[in-house]
Formats: C-alpha cells, sequence, structure tokens
C-alpha cells in the first residue's frame, strides 16, 4: 500500500477522488445471510454490489486491449520538449463497462510508476514500476481488471501517476454486467461466512457519489450521480448467481436481507 499526498478531494472521507460527493451521514450496515435451495447456509459466497447511476447519458463502453502506448513518437528527436508538461488526464469513457483510456503526458524522461488503488488503498493493478519512459503523451487502455486478471466489485477507484518525485490522480467509476461475471474470475467485495452471514457497510460503498460523465470519444456533456439504491449479488461455484435489486440504504438504518440459491 503506497501511503501518498495527491491533489484530490476527500470522497464519503474514505476514498480521495476528483470528483463531487454528498455525505450519506451516519453509518449503515447491510447484514445478510445466504442460503441453500434446502435452506442451509452456504459459506464462502463471493458478494458483490452493484449501483444505481443517475446519468441522462448512455453508460460508457469502448473496445480495446490493456497496452501503454506512446503516442507521440514525433517527439522523441527533442530533449524534454519545454511546452510539454506532467499531467494525467480524465479517463474516458467514465463511467465504464468494458475498457476505458487513461491519458497522461511526461513533460521530461523520467521513471514513473502508474498503477490503481480501491477505496482503502489497497494497489489493484500495477502497469508501471519505476520505470524510465521518454517524453510525450501515452494512453493506457484498460479492460477494468486487477492484476490477477479478476474483475472487481462496481464503483469508484483511483488511478495515479508518480513521476518526478510528484503525484497525480484521478477517480475512475467501474460499471461491468455481473450478469457477465462467473464464480473464479471474481475478486469480491466480501466472502459469507461459516455461518452463511455477511455484514457490508454503507461507508464502504460508492452512495452519493457524484462525478464528470465522460462518454468514449472524451466528450464531457455533464454530470452523473450513485444514488442510495443498490443491488446485492451472490456468486458461489455450486450454483447460479442470485441477486436481490433497489435495496434502499438510508442513514443510520441497518438492513437485513437473506439470498437463496435455487
Amino acid at each position: 500500500m503506497r501511503k501518498i499526498v495527491c491533489y484530490c478531494v476527500l470522497l464519503l472521507a474514505v476514498i480521495a477522488g476528483c470528483g463531487k460527493a454528498t455525505s450519506p451521514g451516519n453509518e449503515s450496515k447491510i447484514n445478510g445471510t445466504v442460503l441453500d435451495p434446502d435452506g442451509n447456509r452456504v459459506a464462502d459466497t463471493k458478494i458483490l454490489v452493484n449501483f444505481n447511476i443517475d446519468c441522462d447519458y448512455p453508460i460508457g463502453f469502448k473496445n480495446g486491449l490493456l497496452k501503454l502506448q506512446n503516442i507521440c513518437s514525433d517527439l522523441d528527436s527533442i530533449d524534454d520538449p519545454p511546452w510539454l508538461e506532467t499531467k494525467l488526464y480524465k479517463n474516458y469513457p467514465n463511467p465504464f463497462t468494458n475498457a476505458t483510456s487513461v491519458n497522461f503526458c511526461l513533460g521530461t524522461t523520467c521513471s514513473i510508476s502508474i498503477w490503481i488503488e480501491d477505496m482503502y488503498g489497497d494497489d489493484i493493478k500495477n502497469f508501471l514500476n519505476n520505470e524510465i519512459r521518454e517524453h510525450g503523451f501515452y494512453v493506457i487502455i484498460w479492460n477494468g481488471k486487477n492484476n490477477d486478471n479478476s474483475n472487481f466489485q462496481n464503483g469508484l477507484y483511483k488511478m495515479l501517476l508518480s513521476a518526478e518525485d510528484e503525484y497525480y490522480c484521478d477517480t475512475l467509476f467501474v460499471f461491468k454486467d455481473y450478469n457477465d461475471f462467473i464464480y473464479d474470475d471474481i475478486a469480491p467485495l466480501c466472502l459469507s461466512n461459516d455461518a452463511g452471514q455477511f455484514t457490508i457497510y454503507s461507508q464502504d460503498l460508492s452512495l452519493y457519489y457524484v462525478g464528470d460523465y465522460f462518454d468514449p470519444e472524451g466528450c464531457n456533456p455533464g454530470d452523473f450521480s450513485v444514488t442510495p439504491y443498490i443491488d446485492i449479488w451472490a456468486f458461489h461455484q455450486d450454483y447460479e448467481a442470485v441477486h436481490v435489486d433497489s435495496i434502499l440504504v438510508e442513514s443510520g438504518h441497518d438492513i437485513n436481507i437473506t439470498l437463496t440459491f435455487k
């Protein structure tokens, strides 16, 4: 885990981000129980939360493979062009379902690191680690998976760039379709215990977040926001996935749910 200071505002007091947020107030707990078709409790169930997004535009989709590419090779003959400035640009599309473009500029040839953290500050995806890259404009096409090539929880993540002892950050919102997930390819939010139970805390979620919407062409026609309604999904290697839709998470109100495999 890297402990850094970056130029972003706090999001819900648990994630540093570059968007806008409204506090949900007091923490709420979602207590869940997972049962098999006979009513027995099921351990080691992978639990994911999906969000309801309020947006006037289609959620971003972009085809592409993971890559790191210098898109200004014609600058290679110029030593540290003075008009270039090291900067991390907003990813697009955002939110994204399949892949997103992350663009950054290096004003000088230097050693850089670029990675993604979750809201707990843990590294989940590393692209470069203290590697020398020449000045120029770069693009990463990221497929939304972690270092183990697993799909992880939808929601907010931080993209971080370290260059010349300076840090730059941006927020990304992942919004994948859980219907496409299978048990072995999921990095879950949590697991059910031996009693088939799990607990999700509202302040670990991206509720009430307001961010800048970017379409697949990089245009920004407006904002998107995350509502207090969530879906909870349960995945187990022995059963088909099940979920509960449209759970309203209210400030200070605990919720009890049951997910039963068929």
